[in-house]
């Protein structure tokens, strides 16, 4: 398969060599990804005995984008492979979404994962504990008015999708020549009010004013499950789709293999790949579950 690069030469790719390695090589975008890609650029990854965790995002990485939220389903071969994977002792599989956190749960509908909803915000364990991320008062309070005033704003399609601790005001049924208008009114009435206006797939969050994101969120589960040294006693893997997931791409850079889904091949990203589909996702996880756990087992 070919392989896009964005230097003339990179050198082949090894687990001591991930750690200082900082360009981003893609999987040629025009064609599904197979096994004998990804054989050739992870195999050497998991070249020592550690516990493996793998970390995920949902809607647009285990599932295709959907007009609508409730429409998304993984295929029944990413099912099958998350399934295998989670039931292994060795490993921690987590998917961190931008949805509340009892809808990704009930998506995903796996047991022995723990479930990140509002990018972070709560967290739920396999155990039913939950962690709720402290949001201040008076930014509950101004939360509530978001959502009243987006909701005065909702027209030819648009609706807001609320989930108690931030929002998405989705407008991709909005006729594309009104994109920009609704867009852009919908970002100022959520910037007036202290909150992050952040651009999703013809979608803008809403996230409350605190320093937690998809990335700290991650450091949490982590931290929580192998101690504050997590980063030189564990394999790491993530893949996500969108500039929220860049976080996690951040946080493990250095020391994890990470996948950007996108079949831009001029989005920018801190991810180590590129992977052009959630089909190619599926592969990913296949080999993972080929070549790692089954091996683990």
């Amino acid at each position: 398969m070919t392989i896009v690069r964005s230097l003339v030469l990179i050198p082949i790719l090894t687990f001591c060599f991930v750690s200082s390695f900082k360009l981003v090589e893609q999987l040629d975008l025009n064609k599904e990804t197979d096994m004998e890609d990804l054989d050739h650029y992870l195999e050497n990854y998991f070249t020592e005995d550690k516990p493996f965790a793998l970390l995920l995002d949902y809607d647009g990485t285990l599932a295709p984008i959907a007009p609508n939220p409730n429409l998304t389903y993984m295929t029944d071969y990413t099912t099958e492979a998350l399934v295998n994977i989670s039931s292994n002792p060795n490993v921690l599989l987590a998917i961190i979404s931008g949805r509340g956190v009892d809808d990704v749960k009930r998506k995903v509908n796996i047991p022995n994962v723990i479930y990140g909803g509002n990018h972070g915000l709560e967290i739920l364990y396999p155990n039913g504990t939950r962690y709720i991320h402290e949001i201040p008062d008076d930014a509950k309070e101004n939360f509530k008015q978001i959502v009243a005033e987006l909701e005065n704003i909702c027209r030819k399609g648009a609706w807001v999708e609320n989930k108690k601790f931030s929002l998405t005001f989705h407008y991709r049924a909005v006729p594309d020549d009104e994109h920009d208008i609704i867009r852009d009114e919908a970002r100022k009435i959520i910037e007036s009010h202290g909150y992050a206006a952040n651009q999703a797939h013809c979608a803008i969050e809403a996230k409350p004013p605190v320093v937690w994101h998809k990335g700290k969120a991650a450091d949490y589960i982590l931290s929580y499950q192998y101690g504050p040294n997590w980063r030189n006693e564990i394999h790491a893997v993530f893949a996500g789709d969108d500039t929220t997931d860049e976080d996690i791409f951040e946080l493990l850079k250095g020391m994890g293999v990470t996948f950007r889904v996108t079949k831009d091949p001029n989005i920018e990203t801190k991810a180590l790949y590129k992977l052009p589909s959630t089909e190619a996702v599926t592969k990913v996880l296949q080999w993972l579950d080929n070549k790692f756990c089954r091996s683990c087992k």
